[in-house]
């Protein structure tokens, strides 16, 4: 039974690293920032909330090494080290952050839709320091945020509202089914 148990777990964790590897390559540029518009963050969303803390922020932790070797998983079908060290590389590590807390917010009861907007916060801070650091003093604080994080409020709010849409109910029915 321990052994079916632990299959099951990492077949879940692969699944959700999957799920991130098909759909975060495809983006829309946004026009004066380096950070493109993409489906990762849903992908993340669904991974806290359906596998919960250790095994979502697992899942993506997978999908950031996937990405790491050099699969071309990350937006634009790129990858490799150089994504990561790159201006938008503390928001693709932001992601393992953001899963970790969405899953402990999310298992404490906290609302869906509050859990995953604090994870994108906390995102949004890892990599908004990080493209700052990378950056070298070439952008202020202010100027960081209006071009890494603003224009990106709205389309992460409609992908927090459609992942708890999603999530939720799925997420009772697994429950039900495990019982």
């Amino acid at each position: 039974m321990a052994r079916s148990r632990k299959t099951v777990r990492m077949a879940e964790i692969a699944l959700m690293s999957a799920v991130l590897c098909v759909i975060s390559p495809f983006t829309i540029p946004v026009p004066a920032s380096p950070v493109p518009l993409s489906l990762a963050l849903f992908a993340v969303y669904l991974a806290a909330v359906l596998l919960g803390a250790k095994k979502g922020a697992l899942s993506v932790l997978v999908y950031v090494l996937l990405g790491m070797v050099g699969l071309p998983v990350f937006s634009g079908f790129s990858g490799g080290i150089g994504v990561l060290l790159g201006p938008t590389g503390g928001y693709i590590i932001g992601y393992v952050l953001c899963a970790l807390v969405i899953g402990l917010l999310a298992e404490r009861g906290v609302h869906t839709v509050f859990a995953m907007t604090a994870g994108t916060l906390i995102c949004y801070c890892f990599g908004t320091t990080w493209f700052l650091i990378i950056m070298k003093g070439t952008y202020t604080l202010i100027q960081a945020l209006l071009i890494c994080v603003v224009p990106y409020l709205i389309f992460d709010m409609i992908k927090i509202l459609a992942a708890a849409a999603v999530a939720v109910p799925v997420r009772k029915i697994v429950r039900r089914i495990e019982q």
